[in-house]
């Protein structure tokens, strides 16, 4: 029996068909509208070209923002507030005919490393996604770990600097506004103007920099552009070591647009980690780049859908 998983993003909705070993079978995209009725529709017609002419028994959503799991809704997203409230496994199972049940869209994506990617074949995972923000999902023991309410797992907005910089959840220092894309494009224009001689100065005198800017002049080897990612690695090094003395993950898996960095941030988290960590499990762990990309999501959660029995589609 296969499964739909649905990532529905701020720009669109991908939805995909996929089999119980992981391959996607079938894929369609739509763009994402921020009005509820419109997103609705969208999301449900999604579904159903997906599936059509597959056997599936069950649908997943992976969104962002906070979803209270146990009722299948999203109780706040920043970024698609059209659908905050709405009962949306009860909505999307009237209009498609599929159990349908939602969840966190990092947390999504680490149950796809798990299942299909990075993340196979151990028990315990630590999944972070770099990208504008910073995004997260913990599995222990072989079990998506969600809280009480389904909240848990925002290691993005743990405090790593008490006086850093402001996150756009209102706190400052999160891992977010200091280890994510905003992050260092915020740096990234701070460093240019510190060092106007470097090529990062240069291009920050003619225009605004962008992330790809300071991964490009990195690799091309400008020292400042080198600072600035170096020092995105140290703050990501530092939240991870108080992640692995808390969850003593087997694997930390990263991943995201950040992530394509590779060690130019890794290598500086791994030092950081080894540095900070507790023994034993800062000489077991291993810090891995995600292997799934954007396909995370879509896998995932078709990997979460569940059945009207209540079953892993993918487990039956």
């Amino acid at each position: 029996m296969n499964a739909v998983g649905v990532d529905v993003g701020g720009t669109k909705i991908a939805a995909g068909v996929v089999s119980p070993e992981g391959e996607l079978l079938n894929e369609v995209r739509y763009p994402t509208a921020n009005m509820r009725e419109r997103l609705l529709s969208s999301i449900a017609t999604a579904i159903a070209e997906v599936s059509k002419g597959y056997d599936v028994g069950g649908v997943c959503l992976a969104v962002p923002g906070f979803i209270l799991s146990g009722a299948n809704k999203v109780l706040s997203a920043a970024n698609l507030d059209a659908i905050e409230g709405v009962p949306l496994g009860e909505e999307l199972g009237d209009r498609t005919g599929l159990p349908v049940v939602v969840e966190n869209d990092a947390n999504a994506a680490a149950w796809g490393e798990f299942r299909f990617g990075a993340g196979r074949g151990v028990d315990h995972l630590l999944f972070i996604t770099l990208g504008t923000g910073v995004g997260s999902g913990v599995i222990s023991h072989g079990t998506l770990l969600r809280g009480a309410r389904g909240t848990g797992g925002e290691l993005g907005h743990v405090t790593v600097q008490a006086t850093g910089p402001r996150c756009g959840c209102g706190n400052r220092g999160c891992l977010e506004a200091l280890a994510s894309g905003s992050a260092i494009r915020r740096q990234a224009r701070e460093m240019a103007k510190e060092r106007p001689e470097s090529a990062l100065g240069r291009l920050g005198a003619a225009r605004e920099v962008l992330g790809e800017d300071v991964l490009r002049l990195a690799r091309e080897g400008d020292e400042a552009a080198l600072h600035v990612l170096r020092e995105a690695g140290t703050w990501l090094g530092i939240g991870l070591a108080g992640f692995v003395n808390v969850f003593d993950p087997e694997v930390i898996a990263v991943g995201g647009g950040v992530s394509e960095a590779g060690d130019l941030i890794l290598e500086p988290a791994r030092r950081e980690l080894q540095l900070r960590s507790s023994s034993p499990s800062r000489g077991l762990v291993e810090v891995r780049e995600s292997t799934l990309g954007p396909k995370s999501g879509i896998l995932g959660a078709a990997a979460l859908a569940r059945s009207a029995n209540k079953e892993y589609v993918l487990e039956t």
